[in-house]
């Protein structure tokens, strides 16, 4: 059995959508899942309790996770919350829309950094906030001052109060690793004009080239007092179907609005989900260190291969993320590229105009999977367009 026909065949015996979407024909590179085992030791802890039937009441496998994530977040950022803030969650988004719900209200702008993240534009639009569009400068993704305070002046010229910013950071699709000055602009910024600020940090492990995550709430006092910070271990370690995420809540409002719920209002993360975000942060940081190698590796080697074989396909190789952002604008496939990929050459890939209008003409793909399945869906995208 080759390589491709052995991944294949243990790929798509996995339940998770990735791999259940498309018929069988189809590559799927497409949502933000890695085809990588998870780490051993998250495994070991698992099958450990498995094998013990530990599947009671169980209150301290997430009690135990605010230190851990602390911890996680000190030794490798440099940020060491307030553990007494820090808060569980079912997943980040379940942290967006309550900081939104909290610390925003009805008619409020929220500022978005374009393209960005799909489920961001539900989060605003689905309680009646307004998205206010802020597209990152395309010849590198950048973000400044000037990109903000434009947006947030068009929007009031719209009748439109901005109330808050939704960072992505690190920025997906792009990749981007947002650097001390971009952030201590939205910082000023959001001093300035009194702004909320609710930082997904899901992608702050995976970071290339020596670069570094500088979680938000780090910029300053200030910033911290403004700032909900949202993160999880489902991105580092390969483990979303778990469904486990934390947040620092900074700003007093939102936390005591969320302490102030009814108790099970927000139900509670299982203890598989627990024990594995636990162990990874408290054990796994040998096998990221490790995963993010190879995942440069796949990063550069999509980058030769676009360079050499599809010179009319820009690519700003990611910073961040598994998850390359393909420009094919100029290549006449309409504003959707990803639909006709699929078409014609049988690889699913994230669809630029989910990201918003910014995305038109630009796909983004999943290099996070083994070398077999990334050259074939190369192979059958240069055939495609050959």
């Amino acid at each position: 059995m080759t390589d491709l026909a052995g991944d294949l065949a243990r790929l798509r015996h996995l339940s998770g959508i990735k791999w259940n979407r498309y018929p069988d024909d189809v590559l799927p590179c497409w949502v933000a899942d890695m085809d990588i085992r998870t780490a051993p030791v998250i495994t070991e802890a698992l099958e450990d309790l498995v094998r013990r039937g530990d599947f009671g009441y169980n209150f301290s496998a997430a009690a135990a996770l605010p230190d851990a994530w602390v911890a996680w977040q000190t030794a490798r950022h440099g940020w060491r919350p307030d553990v007494e803030r820090v808060r569980v969650f079912s997943d980040v988004l379940q942290a967006v829309d309550l900081a939104l719900w909290f610390g925003t209200r009805s008619g409020d702008g929220v500022v978005l950094l374009t393209p960005v993240y799909p489920p961001f534009f539900r989060c605003v639009e689905s309680i009646g906030r307004v998205v206010v569009d802020c597209p990152l400068d395309p010849a590198g993704w950048r973000l400044g001052r000037d990109l903000l305070d434009e947006a947030i002046e068009r929007a009031a010229a719209e009748g439109i109060t901005t109330r808050a910013v939704l960072l992505c950071n690190p920025h997906n699709p792009t990749g981007r690793v947002f650097g001390p000055h971009e952030l201590a602009a939205v910082a000023e910024v959001a001093r300035e004009r009194d702004l909320l600020v609710i930082s997904d940090e899901i992608w702050g492990d995976i970071i290339f080239d020596g670069r570094r995550h500088i979680p938000f709430a780090s910029i300053s006092d200030d910033a911290a007092a403004r700032t909900v910070t949202a993160s999880a271990a489902s991105k580092t370690f390969s483990v979303a179907g778990l469904r486990c995420a934390v947040a620092h809540l900074g700003v007093e409002k939102i936390e005591s609005g969320i302490a102030g719920l009814p108790g099970h209002m927000l139900g509670a993360v299982s203890t598989p989900g627990a024990v594995a975000s636990y162990t990874g942060w408290t054990q796994g940081g040998p096998w990221v260190e490790e995963t993010v190698r190879f995942l440069a590796s796949q990063r550069d080697h999509v980058r030769a291969r676009i360079t050499a074989e599809l010179p009319r396909v820009r690519m700003n190789a990611p910073e961040a993320t598994y998850l390359a952002w393909l420009d094919l604008r100029d290549l006449g496939l309409g504003d959707d590229p990803a639909a006709w990929l699929l078409e014609h050459a049988r690889v699913a890939l994230g669809s630029g105009p989910d990201f918003g209008v910014h995305g038109h003409g630009y796909a983004r793909l999943n290099f996070a999977t083994t070398r077999a399945v990334l050259d074939e869906a190369l192979d059958r995208i240069v055939r495609a367009l050959g």
